[in-house]
């Protein structure tokens, strides 16, 4: 296998490991190869490559480079199946092309931390300069920024398991790679130092502050960072150190030659506390995201060790050189002297006892704000920082307040009166002051929380630092840093404002830096995240449409959008928002992308092949990873999908992916889901609500009884099925004409679901699940008059047109009617969209409506002509209409019918090729509905029985309301008797009898009524 390097030095080796030469070397090849490295498994779109490397070329000219530089890459590592290209965007092939970042992503993603930091071998792209693309080189200084942080969360996490585990050895090592990756950050040194300390290595705590203040020195012009002089001081002391504690020792002095001992003081209370928060008031983190830190090497040697700064010197010396001095220069009698001591040291610790209560009783006092502000903000400290950045003490209460404020107090928010308040209480003069009393006055101030930061930097450059405070315990509930350029600075507090905010939610920081730089869209999402973890799917919902409202290119909001709305079997939303997660994957971490991939595979928005989408899948499976979440949605995806898939035993396999997940953490969605496809037996009297089975716990219930034929808690649930919410009743209904079962009771549901509709888009989906329910039924006048409540609902559409001529092809539809809806088709779509009279999607849609019904008359001439037009004027391949599908999809379709209809030599490799698709719902639209039917009969016109009987097989399950579910359960009986499998046969009429069975009681009972 070849193997790109990116993180350090950037170059391609072979099988053998030997860097490849020639054209392998080539800069615009690496940076193609690099670009895509990062991409990871959800690849890049060709724009978005055409952006990074040839922005200034014309459109046309930098296409053909593009294409000229895949050719090129492949060529130069003798690889033709590097890349898996499609018209619309391009990612790597990781069986043929390892990369050392993408296995560094994956393995911090899912928790492989030591394999991880074992590929961090320097820098990304370190060094790499590719000239006359400076989109190029502002994405790779980006990435570089990331992933370096990334490393330093991965080495912060190990050196606190080694320190947790007793390991000082492994800490060390561990603190030793983090500190020389951010070798100015003090947060770094110094729990470098404390863990050289507690191994015993003290003189190699002090040697890094005395690197450190260098370094300082050298780089930022800056003084030595007090928070790591006050710990090398304690390191000098005598006395045995342990970390956290302050150890105050006063400058000896030399007098003829000899040390005096340090005079004894009192110790003061208040003193003691403001030493121990000079180190708090700048919470240096370990994992800065932004410092462009230095090597050291020959140009910054590690400066020697001074003799009069020995740790042995200091801390033993003194005492042995006072108790040699001659008793005779004493002139009072040692008992007295040791009284006088005794008697001023135990006055001056008494008076310093009174002095450190008296401070703290008669601490500064501020009056409650006229309106209160549940975040308030303190005065930065700026010491250390260039003295243009002084203006940013006071600046920050005021640049901070208004972006940590929630939407409905941020018109209230008067960060003026909070910087008035810690001016009254003499707070912006100091320069440090003690935690205790920040959270003190924040609590007169009415807050729950308190912000307290630094500020560090050049002219050019600064680093800002914040923690948030639990007031009134002062616990640190998040802690932040940000650094870069001054010019960017209000998009710098933009970003810790939104780490300050994620990490308090109890989301990962880089939420705030890799998804979005919309601080209200970013407040959205992390109310909805709250929700879905309180399992309130209604509440979840609104706030990530907010966020996408706000921010259109959310992806990671998109992405938890879609996986909620399939949790909802909302193919319509899934849809939606699965398109915007794939536009905007780039933003997206190594995890989402592997969960976006479970949906999509990795030719979006064209379909997976089988292939494709199993490997997506068993990536997975083969993750060595705890993430209940991924389990969920992997479960769930093949129970819907499985069979789309071709996946054998789906259902089982479907079942051991969520049990896995419940093995991982108490999932209640996993648990509600198992229960509902009769994983477990539920009664109404064991107590499993919510808590247990999550938001769909009634539809869990009731399709448990149904398995169970449990008419006492059906007649139970019935009878308070009038008090579900549209979710439960969705599902309820969803799952009544899927299985077969209880119709009924989807017929209950569906009346619930129509008296409470309040959007059009809820009218829509109750008139389609009318619809379907009819053509299960069989009851085609019941299925007409719905679709002319659709088309009095959504007029000038076409889609109820489009559903005519649908029934009459695939269904049990009126020849008439359909004829007439196509005349009226025909009569909007011209040959291209600019010449009809309808938008280009709906233009699509009609195309392929039409197409379908030529190849059920047998009209070659115009299914050629509508496979031409969709493929000669491509239109936005991802269905967002009522009844609609991909055009490419379609258009591939019905190539392959044109193909078996005219009898073309490749017919039957055509009809093979789009059997090889996972057409599912989600990515090919209204094409899922009747695809199947299609390729069956295809399969028989070409005499192969069997596959036609597998093709009608392949259907989603509860995705989308099955229309033509009837029809493909005819099909499917009907091939199986002909190939001789009587069982297969019986069981395939059974469930159709189910549905009219259902239907002649269901009309007796109205007879009778």
């Amino acid at each position: 296998m070849l193997r790109l390097h990116t993180l350090g030095e950037t170059h391609v080796t072979d099988e053998s490991g030997r860097p490849l030469g020639g054209a392998a070397t080539q800069r615009r090849t690496l940076a193609l190869l690099a670009a895509l490295a990062v991409a990871g498994d959800a690849g890049l779109s060709r724009e978005k490559l055409l952006g990074l490397l040839w922005a200034d070329a014309e459109e046309e000219r930098a296409r053909h480079s593009l294409t000229q530089a895949l050719y090129a890459a492949r060529r130069a590592l003798r690889c033709d199946d590097l890349f898996i290209a499609t018209a619309a965007s391009v990612r790597l092939d990781f069986d043929r092309l390892a990369c050392d970042v993408h296995a560094f992503e994956l393995g911090v993603e899912l928790g492989d931390l030591e394999r991880a930091v074992a590929l961090y071998d320097g820098p990304f792209l370190d060094g790499f300069f590719l000239s006359g693309a400076p989109e190029f080189d502002q994405w790779s200084s980006a990435q570089r920024e990331r992933l370096q942080s990334m490393a330093a969360r991965a080495l912060e996490t190990l050196a606190t398991r080694s320190e947790s585990a007793g390991d000082l050895g492994d800490a060390v090592g561990w603190r030793r790679r983090l500190a020389s990756l951010a070798p100015l950050d003090s947060a770094n040194v110094a729990k470098l130092m404390s863990a050289l300390a507690r191994s015993g290595d003290r003189a190699g705590a002090l040697q890094q502050a005395r690197l450190h203040a260098t370094l300082l020195h050298q780089e930022l012009e800056l003084e030595p960072d007090p928070a790591v002089e006050s710990l090398a001081t304690q390191l000098r002391a005598a006395a045995p150190w342990e970390p956290g504690t302050t150890v105050e020792i006063a400058a000896s002095s030399e007098e003829g030659g000899e040390t005096s001992p340090p005079p004894t003081e009192p110790v003061d209370e208040a003193t003691t506390q403001r030493a121990d928060d000079r180190a708090f008031a700048a919470p240096y983190r370990a994992d800065d995201p932004s410092v462009v830190t230095p090597v050291v090497g020959p140009s910054n040697p590690v400066p020697a060790l001074r003799a009069d700064h020995d740790v042995e010197h200091a801390s033993s010396e003194w005492p042995r050189r006072t108790m040699s001095r001659p008793m005779a220069e004493v002139s009072l009698p040692i008992w007295l002297r040791w009284t006088i001591l005794s008697i001023v040291i135990f006055t001056l610790l008494g008076v310093g006892v009174v002095i450190g209560r008296s401070r703290r009783d008669t601490g500064p006092v501020v009056e409650r704000l006229s309106v209160p502000q549940r975040v308030v903000v303190a005065p930065f400290r700026v010491t250390g920082a260039d003295p243009s950045l002084a203006y940013l003490r006071d600046g920050m209460v005021e640049l901070l307040s208004t972006r940590l404020a929630d939407d409905t107090a941020a018109r209230s928010v008067d960060a003026g009166a909070v910087l008035g308040a810690w001016r009254a209480a003499g707070l912006t003069q100091e320069m440090d002051v003690p935690r205790d009393t920040v959270v003190k006055l924040a609590s007169q101030l009415g807050a729950k929380r308190v912000v307290v930061g630094s500020v560090v930097g050049t002219p050019g450059r600064v680093m800002l630092r914040a923690a948030l405070l639990v007031v009134p315990s002062g616990e640190v509930s998040a802690e932040a840093s940000i650094a870069g350029a001054v010019d960017g600075l209000t998009g710098l507090i933009d970003r810790l404002a939104g780490q300050l905010l994620a990490l308090e939610a109890g989301e990962d920081e880089r939420l705030a830096l890799q998804t979005t730089r919309s601080l209200p869209a970013l407040r959205a999402f992390l109310a909805g995240q709250a929700s879905l973890r309180a399992l309130d799917y209604t509440a979840a919902m609104r706030q990530y449409d907010l966020a996408l409202r706000r921010d259109t290119s959310f992806a990671l909001a998109a992405l938890q959008a879609a996986t909620l709305a399939d949790r909802l079997f909302d193919v319509a939303q899934l849809r939606r928002n699965l398109r915007t997660a794939w536009a905007h994957r780039e933003a997206l971490s190594a995890r989402d992308r592997l969960l976006l991939s479970t949906y999509i595979g990795p030719r979006y928005p064209a379909p997976a092949t089988v292939g494709e989408q199993r490997a997506a899948w068993q990536r997975i499976l083969d993750a060595p990873t705890a993430d209940a979440d991924l389990w969920f949605t992997l479960g769930a995806r093949i129970l819907h999908d499985g069979e789309l898939a071709a996946l054998p035993s789906s259902r089982a396999r479907s079942t051991e992916a969520l049990q896995r997940a419940l093995a991982a953490a108490p999932h209640a969605p996993a648990r509600g889901l198992l229960a509902a496809m009769g994983g477990g037996a539920l009664t109404m009297e064991n107590g499993d609500g919510a808590a247990a089975l999550g938001p769909f716990a009634p539809f869990a219930h009731w399709r448990s009884a149904v398995a169970r034929s449990d008419a006492t808690a059906l007649r139970q649930l019935r009878d308070t099925m009038f008090r579900l919410g549209r979710a439960n009743l969705r599902a309820i209904a969803m799952s009544s004409q899927y299985d077969g079962v209880a119709l009924d009771d989807g017929a209950e549901a569906l009346e619930q679901l129509g008296a409470r509709e309040s959007r059009t888009s809820e009218r829509i989906d109750v008139l389609l699940a009318e619809h379907s329910q009819a053509m299960l039924r069989g009851r085609m006048g019941d299925a007409l008059a719905a679709i002319d409540r659709f088309e009095r609902a959504q007029p000038s559409s076409g889609a109820a047109d489009r559903l005519r001529v649908l029934d009459g092809v695939y269904g049990e539809g009126d020849s008439t009617t359909a004829a007439v809806a196509a005349r009226e088709l025909t009569s909007l779509t011209g040959a291209d969209p600019s010449t009809g009279m309808t938008s280009s999607g709906t233009w699509a849609a009609n195309v392929c409506v039409l197409g379908q019904r030529s190849v059920a008359r047998g009209d070659t001439a115009r299914v050629r002509r509508a496979v031409e037009s969709l493929r000669t004027h491509p239109v936005d391949e991802a269905p967002t209409l009522v009844v609609s599908a991909a055009p490419r999809a379609c258009a591939d379709l019905l190539d392959a019918a044109h193909a078996v209809l005219v009898r073309a030599r490749d017919a039957r490799t055509r009809l093979r090729q789009m059997d090889s698709l996972v057409l599912a719902p989600h990515v090919v639209g209204d094409l899922a509905q009747y695809a199947p039917l299609l390729i069956a009969r295809l399969h028989e016109r070409l005499d192969d029985h069997a596959g036609a009987l597998a093709a009608v097989r392949r259907r989603p399950y509860m995705t989308d309301w099955p229309r033509y579910l009837a029809a493909m359960l005819r099909e499917e009986a009907r091939l199986a008797e002909r190939i001789g499998d009587a069982a297969a046969a019986g069981a395939a009429h059974a469930r159709l009898n189910a549905y009219r069975d259902s239907a002649i009681s269901s009309a007796a009972e109205d007879a009778r009524r």
